[in-house]
């Protein structure tokens, strides 16, 4: 993941109040792992993942992890600004 979209990622974590469990979560959903994934690194249950994403979902007002990639995707492909 480029550092840009990093800070990004970062930035808007922290502006949806996400926890730390919950920022991690989304760091790994937005790299494309699933729950079962996410479960083994983080050592807890795919179930907890599964809440934690739903949380994330619900704080960020998206529908689920397809709308959560299309958000820091649309801000990845935007044009840089010329200044």
């Amino acid at each position: 993941m480029c550092e840009s979209a990093l800070t990004d990622l970062v930035e808007q974590s922290e502006a949806w109040k996400l926890t730390p469990a919950e920022k991690d979560v989304v760091l790994l959903l937005v790299k494309g792992l699933s729950l079962e994934e996410i479960a083994g690194l983080r050592e807890s249950r795919a179930k907890t993942v599964r809440q934690h994403a739903a949380n994330v979902y619900a704080k960020a007002q998206l529908e689920g992890r397809h709308q959560l990639a299309a958000y820091f995707l649309e801000d990845l492909m935007a044009p840089a600004a010329v200044g």
